[in-house]
């Protein structure tokens, strides 16, 4: 029974990928995928789509997990697949059909997948040692976004701000100063690094995947609130000599692991979440759907 429910799963996969019976425009107007020789490490970007400034393109250099999270609207960690599928990468350019959404692009993107890579995959839930978001005692302290604009993206480098030393040591934005979207900042010390984030226009699930980022474990959100918010979250955390620069713009340039902090250094990631944001990061093992592949070419076709 499981392998047939797999198999039902996976043509009802292609099914969508190929639009099927929905009567919506399922292949990009043109595309072209490459494998892109180097080593960079992280999942790449992709910029533009339906939502930002560029709604008609899609371009960037992804790796097959990225690709995956964008088609099926999945976080990283419930991708699952041999270890190339994060570490190999592919140039991508496609153009969108007149007034495609974000609904479309994804059948567009398994299509895609599914010519190209001969992407064959299922479904399943497992327990996973995950941290649950909640409000915490008192409710949040997180403040609605107020701006409107279409969405920049995330992989454009945003202008630097202005800052002045505030009270903790850490740079502060001078009076009256904004920054464009979510900038980070990073510290480094005798006794460890400091962190701190200026995040604008940010779901909770992006806050999510910004803790599991610096926790390494699953962040389940549970907190009940949409829509998009501000906030200004700053911790601490024990240098080990495992810090590795990347080469992206803020706020993901640094890659690191959580780690206990040195006494009288500065409060935890925990604690801060909880005092700065009025949330709760609790620890659990949760039940987490997650995309397994089961086939791909490492090596697509290219057009």
């Amino acid at each position: 029974m499981k392998c047939l429910s797999r198999i039902a799963w996976v043509l009802l996969s292609l099914n969508a990928a190929t639009g099927q019976g929905t009567g919506v425009r399922s292949q990009f107007d043109a595309a072209s995928i490459k494998v892109m020789e180097g080593g960079r490490s992280g999942l790449g970007s992709l910029r533009g789509g339906p939502g930002t400034s560029s709604p008609g393109r899609l371009t960037g250099a992804a790796t097959l997990k990225l690709l995956l999270m964008r088609a099926y609207d999945l976080r990283e960690f419930q991708i699952a697949g041999p270890g190339w599928i994060e570490s190999a990468r592919y140039e991508i350019q496609a153009r969108l059909p007149d007034g495609a959404d974000a609904a479309q692009l994804r059948v567009m993107l398994r299509s895609l997948l599914a010519e190209r890579f001969g992407l064959e995959a299922h479904r399943e839930t497992r327990q996973l040692a995950a941290y649950e978001l909640t409000p915490a005692k008192g409710g949040p302290k997180l403040t609605p976004s107020t701006k409107s604009e279409v969405r920049e993206d995330r992989a454009d480098t945003p202008t630097s701000p202005k800052f002045v030393k505030g009270a903790d040591g850490l740079p502060e934005l001078r009076p009256g100063g904004d920054v464009p979207r979510t900038y980070a900042v990073v510290l480094g010390g005798p006794d460890g690094l400091l962190y701190k984030v200026w995040g604008r226009r940010e779901t909770m699930a992006e806050l999510a995947d910004r803790l599991y980022a610096q926790l390494g474990r699953p962040v389940i959100d549970a907190t009940g609130l949409k829509g998009e918010y501000d906030f200004t979250l700053s911790w601490a955390v024990e240098s080990a000599g495992g810090v590795v620069p990347r080469n992206g713009p803020p706020p993901d340039e640094i890659e690191m692991g959580s780690a206990p902090v040195l006494p009288g250094f500065g409060i935890t990631i925990f604690a801060a979440v909880e005092k700065q944001l009025g949330l709760r990061l609790e620890e659990k093992r949760l039940p987490v759907e997650l995309l397994v592949v089961d086939r791909a070419n490492a090596k697509p076709t290219e057009n």
